[in-house]
């Protein structure tokens, strides 16, 4: 994310960001979570949008609009001093499991 990203969020939205080192992101399984379609990403809206039925998340992950039951999935990760490694379940990852952030 830009710093300018950052900043427009709202304090629902921040959970969802991902910092290693200086940098932040959105780390997230591309698939809806209403029939695993892919989501493309809305450049203008700064969205997330789902073709087959209409479905949207916000730039951070979070249902916008129905049908999707929850937000985009976070995949397991770990963060090991400035590298994000994905598939490993790491403390932060974990935390964000125990706060109802990810399945």
């Amino acid at each position: 994310y830009t710093e300018e990203m950052l900043e427009a969020m709202d304090e629902a939205q921040k959970p969802r960001v991902i910092s290693v080192g200086e940098a932040s992101y959105l780390v997230t399984l591309g698939l809806c979570t209403h029939l695993g379609c892919i989501p493309s990403y809305e450049k203008e809206d700064k969205s997330f949008a789902c073709a087959c039925h209409g479905g949207t998340y916000d730039i951070v992950g979070n249902v916008t609009k129905s049908p999707p039951p929850r937000a985009l999935d976070i995949p397991p990760f770990t963060i090991r001093g400035n590298t994000l490694v994905l598939g490993e379940v790491g403390p932060e990852w974990l935390k964000m499991k125990e706060n109802g952030l990810t399945l």
